[in-house]
Order: structure tokens, then sequence, then C-alpha cells
């Protein structure tokens, strides 16, 4: 587990790295959350430490609900010339390019697999006993029929 950094060194990582020119991942080097995606308090204020680098690197975002998205799909960089503002639509874009999603199987609340998902949708239109054989609501066979569910590669 990374060390929780001491008051006022967040900030300063931060700030001193605005303006790294490198090539390479900067990871960040305290805490960071379950996902990989450090932490970091500037100005009493907690935010991912990723966002902290966009905002001070690249201005805050121009337009609302923005993301600061990874070129390198790595959570824990915070190299400046791999963050930029992205919609949440362009972040999981990025992440589907990256491998970094939780769809499917990667998904940790999911009890299916991809055989599961090709009976599914090549088994006659029995949706109560496909409920039932696969614990999963009619409205979830339904979504996952009609590609909805599980993209185009289960």
């Amino acid at each position: 587990m990374k060390k929780i950094a001491p008051k006022g060194s967040s900030e300063a990582f931060i700030r001193k790295n605005v303006l790294f020119a490198e090539d390479r991942c900067l990871m960040w080097p305290y805490r960071t959350v379950p996902a990989g995606y450090g932490l970091a308090v500037i100005d009493g204020k907690q935010k991912r430490a990723s966002r902290w680098m966009c905002i001070l690197a690249h201005g805050e975002p121009s337009f609302p609900h923005a993301e600061a998205a990874h070129s390198c799909g790595v959570a824990g960089c915070v190299n400046p010339r791999h963050l930029r503002w992205a919609t949440p639509k362009e972040n999981s874009a990025d992440k589907l390019l990256h491998g970094t999603h939780n769809r499917g199987e990667r998904n940790g609340k999911t009890n299916l697999t991809p055989m599961d998902i090709e009976e599914i949708r090549n088994s006659p239109p029995d949706l109560k006993a496909l409920t039932k054989k696969f614990g999963v609501s009619k409205g979830c066979i339904s979504k996952i029929r009609s590609w909805q569910r599980w993209g185009a590669k289960a």
C-alpha cells in the first residue's frame, strides 16, 4: 500500500511535475483508490491526482462533467502529456481501446461467461427458462439478445 502523503507533499509533487516533458508514465507515489487512481489534496480539497494535474496543466475544463482522460490507460499516471479533458463517453471509449473497461467478465458483478452469452443468443426465445437457468432478469436476457449488453465481442 502506498503511503499517505505528508501535508503539502501531494500538491508539491503535482506542481513540481506540471511541466513534466518525458513520454513515460509519471506514477503517483502516494495513496490511491482501489482502482489505482491517485488521491491528492490541494487547498484543502481532495480530488484524483490526475484531475488536479489536468487542471494545473491544461486549465479548468471548458464543459460540464469533464473527466481527466489518460491517453496511456494507466490509472496511476499523472503525466500531464498523457492527460486531457474528455467527456464521459470519450473516456469510456478510451477504456475500451486500452482494455481497462469493466465490461463482460471483467465486471465484478457479472455471473455470466462468454459461453453463457453465446448460449443465450442462440437459444430459443423462452425467456422464462433462460432467466431460471442463468439467474438473470428477462430484461437482461433481452438486452443480451439485442446486443445492448455484452457488446459485439462476448
